[in-house]
């Protein structure tokens, strides 16, 4: 993404690609290009390390525009010159530009997947890793981005690559295009213009049509679609072709109109979010502010001055964007895991890291292989150029290994292992602890809650662990593999278990966090001789009101409630089990509380028109992640969570609409948490398999405890 923008560096070692608004002939450099690079650059970081300005990542458009823009000028120029266009020169450019710093990156991302993560997530950053190389990223992750449980699966460490893989997609047809137009018959500048301008026009419309169209349709897709964002590019090179034209406006309006283009991209990273349909038509409020500050950004006056956008600082991040973009996003993922979340710590390694190393990989493996012949061996070769480069990638490298090696010492050879005896202590503290609890006047623990407070103290990952660490990743997808957490009139038949004629039954009605009771329900009921059927659909609460998905109304939602609550009311159950998580998107600014609260009691007064008893069940308390939480690193008390912060909240309302419906409630922490430590095992039992949903083998563990809450009258 952010190397397919720079085909030169700050120092001019390649073949300027259209580096100016000028018409063509009166290129020069463009610093302001270099600080816009700067503010992107820093608007995805910023947004991915901390979070705010939450539309950073608006930044990876502003790059697209710059690419088009930067791209087709070269092109053009190429053309004009040399009457053809080098296809192999073109790609060789690009492969010398994108190429060493990015599978440096993916060898050590991969290296230190290697390192930290067990087998499973290493395997997954492997396929993920080989997609990238392949600049292919984009579609693996629009394939995985399907899959409702990736929502909350470990992000991947090479995620950042759907850009790349975009803009090189692009690549492959542009120049073409471009030939195109000028294959046209035609006489004069101006119509060649226009023949260009129609044809490049045509193609970006299209493509912002269909990204419109698909941003609505299938969102996820969309959003890492090259089709759906060439336009973006498009528009880049739509200023790059109409240059002359836009620097007829007196210089006055320019420099306004180029202040007005920074102030439209800095203000969409801060009133686009993750609620946004995107990329569709808010795409356009930074792609158009970018396009006015690459058609006049340099005017005097204007925001390219030496003071912002031109400064030296801005010129240096802009410089090593590429190498700061590739890396950042694994320095973070890495980060994360060894440091406490929004801790100091975790905020200094991610944002220090990722300058240092980009800063080595700038001058260490960009600016070398730019002042070198690889892949343009036609191409003089400048010994007077390239020696200092040389040198300073020399000494930069040098300054790096020390630091390394310093770092390696003190983080993983001086620090000693304890005694060994954690294991044994871990087992004393367990039993202390109940007895404590019995010597002050409380019950004893039963034989589930001693396995919980066992698994509290544990300091080792059990080697039996079923499913294994390795198994979790893609484990709820394969749970749900028989197709039972949608259901609709099609499967509802074949998600029901139990004698079809079973005098008693037992509906569930909510989101996947409700399916995954059912393995429970059945282990506890079923052998009884009740039915259980399920009625659920992900991301669907139980509440009347008006939920969202990625940002538009959940319409395939509300016709499932209206269908499943028919349903019931149709063939009524002895017991109907709601139960929801607070995880649904609603309306800005609604009060989840009010809203679920009134919602659910709506729905609840509904239901009860069947006749049958209502039990409200509580979702799961939650913990870590054994997705992304255990590493080579760490054992499982750095992976001891405490109940999520809605989940005290949620219980005491789900309390208070039994009592005003006189349905019954069920706070289900007791079988999870021990004094608000939530292991994320339980003896050889992961609990959850994201730290969110039930593995069904705990499920069907805590069977019983759960059975005799729903049956309870």
């Amino acid at each position: 993404m952010v190397g397919a923008t720079t085909l030169a560096d700050s120092r001019r070692s390649e073949p300027r690609a259209a580096d100016g608004a000028e018409p063509a002939g009166k290129g020069h450099h463009r610093p302001d290009i270099q600080g816009l690079r700067a503010v992107a650059v820093g608007l995805v970081v910023a947004a991915h390390v901390t979070g705010w300005p939450a539309g950073g990542f608006i930044g990876v458009d502003v790059f697209f525009v710059i690419s088009g823009f930067l791209i087709t000028g070269l092109l053009v120029r190429e053309r004009t010159r040399t009457g053809g266009i080098s296809f192999r020169g073109f790609y060789a450019r690009r492969a010398r530009r994108l190429l060493p710093a990015a599978l440096v990156t993916l060898a050590a991302t991969t290296a230190a997947a290697y390192a930290v993560f067990l087998d499973g997530r290493f395997q997954e950053t492997v396929t993920d890793v080989i997609w990238a190389a392949l600049f292919s990223a984009n579609i693996n992750f629009a394939v995985q981005g399907t899959d409702y449980f990736e929502l909350t699966a470990a992000p991947s460490m090479v995620q950042h690559f759907w850009s790349l893989a975009v803009e090189e997609q692009f690549y492959l047809v542009w120049p073409a295009l471009i030939l195109l137009a000028f294959a046209v018959p035609l006489i004069g500048t101006r119509r060649r213009r226009v023949v260009l301008w129609g044809l490049l026009g045509a193609v970006t419309a299209a493509s912002f049509a269909w990204s419109v169209h698909a941003t609505s349709a299938s969102p996820t897709t969309a959003y890492f679609s090259t089709f759906t964002r060439a336009w973006e590019l498009g528009v880049g090179a739509l200023v790059a072709v109409s240059a002359t034209q836009l620097h007829r406006l007196p210089a006055p309006l320019r420099a306004a109109l180029a202040w007005g283009g920074l102030a439209v991209v800095l203000a969409a990273a801060f009133v686009v979010d993750d609620r946004t349909p995107f990329p569709g038509t808010a795409a356009a409020v930074p792609v158009l502010g970018t396009a006015a500050l690459l058609a006049w950004g340099a005017t005097p006056g204007g925001p390219g001055g030496r003071w912002l956008l031109g400064s030296a600082p801005a010129g240096f991040v802009g410089a090593i964007s590429y190498s700061l973009y590739l890396w950042h996003w694994p320095v973070l993922i890495v980060a994360g895991v060894l440091l406490a979340a929004d801790s100091p710590e975790y905020y200094a390694a991610a944002v220090g890291v990722s300058l240092a190393l980009a800063t080595v990989s700038y001058y260490c493996i960009e600016q070398p292989v730019l002042h070198s012949n690889w892949l343009l061996p036609g191409r003089p070769f400048d010994g007077a150029r390239a020696r200092p480069v040389f040198r300073r990638a020399g000494l930069v490298g040098l300054a790096a290994a020390v630091v390394a090696t310093a770092t390696v010492v003190a983080v993983v050879v001086l620090p000693q292992d304890g005694d060994g005896d954690a294991q044994l202590e871990a087992t004393r503290a367990a039993a202390a602890a109940d007895a404590a609890a019995v010597a002050d006047g409380m019950p004893p623990p039963t034989a589930l809650q001693r396995d919980i407070q066992a698994a509290t103290f544990a300091t080792e990952w059990p080697e039996d662990l079923d499913p294994s660490l390795d198994e979790l990743p893609g484990y709820l997808t394969k749970q749900w593999d028989e197709g039972c957490l949608h259901i609709s009139e099609k499967n509802v038949d074949t998600c029901r278990w139990g004698d079809a004629d079973a005098s008693q039954s037992v509906a569930v009605l909510g989101d996947s966090f409700a399916a995954a009771w059912i393995p429970a329900l059945r282990e506890a009921l079923v052998p009884s001789g009740w039915a259980v059927q399920s009625l659920t659909f992900g991301l669907c609460p139980n509440i009347a009101e008006r939920t969202l998905f990625q940002g538009e109304p959940f319409v395939q939602c509300v016709e499932h409630r209206e269908w499943a609550i028919e349903h019931l009311l149709e063939n009524p159950p002895t017991v109907v089990v709601l139960s929801h998580s607070w995880r649904a998107q609603l309306d800005e600014g609604s009060d989840r509380r009010e809203v679920y609260q009134q919602g659910l009691t709506d729905v609840v007064r509904r239901v009860q028109a069947s006749g049958a008893r209502v039990v409200i069940l509580g979702a799961p308390p939650g913990s870590e992640s054994l997705q992304t939480c255990p590493t080579s690193l760490n054992g499982p008390d750095d992976c001891l969570g405490a109940p999520a912060d809605t989940f005290a909240t949620q219980v005491e309302s789900e309390r208070e609409v039994a009592a005003l419906t006189g349905a019954r409630s069920v706070d289900p922490e007791a079988w999870f948490c021990v004094d608000s430590r939530c292991p994320t095992f339980v003896g050889n039992t992961p609990v959850y398999g994201d730290g969110l949903h039930l593995t069904a083998e705990y499920a069907r563990r805590i069977a019983p405890e759960v059975g005799a809450a729903v049956l309870q009258p």
